[in-house]
């Protein structure tokens, strides 16, 4: 990070220090992911106050000092309407962002990440009867943007388009569908519903995928491929899965 920086990103996270100062987790347009001290930001009079909220979208101006950035400036340019929003969207929120900033490394800028996250939470803000599937999206993109996912169109290994007639196997190590013959024993078996939900959310946008409605079954198990890939990439849960359990039927 150079000396002095304009940019704008999305808070993901506040850690508080003391009882003044704050620690942000920022998502950037350009810099990817940055943290930054934000001092004095928690006082009533502090030039920060109600401009730090958790997923506001914000323009800052940061100095950087021997080991951490210190915050300067700040200033909101979206706050969507989460302010009043219930214990499950909420929920979905705190699971993306604290997801999102697992996947991305300090500094680590990756092409649409951003983008993502914005489209996200515009979605989640404007159809939050569908914020579970919203959910499930964003994760699936995600992996395919930091590159833990293939496209699920064609076989990893032959690049053959897949026949959903055929025996069709997940390869966990990169997140891809290979036939028969190409998989091993442990790769589980895929059924024809999962692997045309995944590739359909994989390709088509968010206004095209709030239009259709996967049955309780097929969102089983969509979640059940998820957790496998979160389990083998990061060795460890996501801590605000346990409050999914308030607006995910699973």
């Amino acid at each position: 990070m150079s000396k002095h920086i304009k940019t704008e990103g999305i808070i993901l996270r506040r850690i508080n220090l003391n009882d003044a100062d704050q620690i942000l987790t920022v998502l950037t347009k350009d810099l990817g992911k940055i943290s930054v001290m934000a001092k004095s930001s928690r006082r009533i009079k502090s030039k920060f106050c109600g401009k730090l909220e958790l997923f506001y979208e914000v323009k800052v101006t940061v100095f950087q000092g021997r080991n951490l950035g210190y915050l300067n400036e700040s200033e909101p340019i979206n706050t969507w309407g989460f302010a009043d929003s219930d214990l499950r969207t909420k929920s979905i929120l705190f699971y993306i962002a604290e997801l999102t900033n697992k996947l991305i490394q300090d500094e680590q800028q990756i092409d649409g990440v951003y983008k993502l996250l914005q489209e996200t939470l515009d979605h989640i803000d404007h159809n939050n009867e569908k914020s579970e599937l919203i959910l499930y999206a964003f994760i699936i993109k995600l992996f395919g943007l930091t590159g833990f996912m293939a496209p699920w169109d064609r076989c990893a290994r032959s690049n053959v388009k897949l026949n959903l007639t055929e025996p069709l196997y997940f390869d966990l190590h990169n997140g891809s569908v290979v036939k028969s013959g190409y998989n091993s024993p442990a790769d589980p078996r895929l059924t024809p519903p999962l692997i045309k939900w995944v590739s359909f959310m994989q390709k088509y946008p968010f206004a095209a995928i709030t239009k259709v409605a996967p049955n309780k079954g097929e969102k089983t198990q969509v979640w059940y491929m998820i957790k496998m890939m979160l389990e083998n990439i990061l060795n460890y849960p996501i801590k605000s899965e346990e409050f999914l359990g308030i607006g995910c039927n699973f």
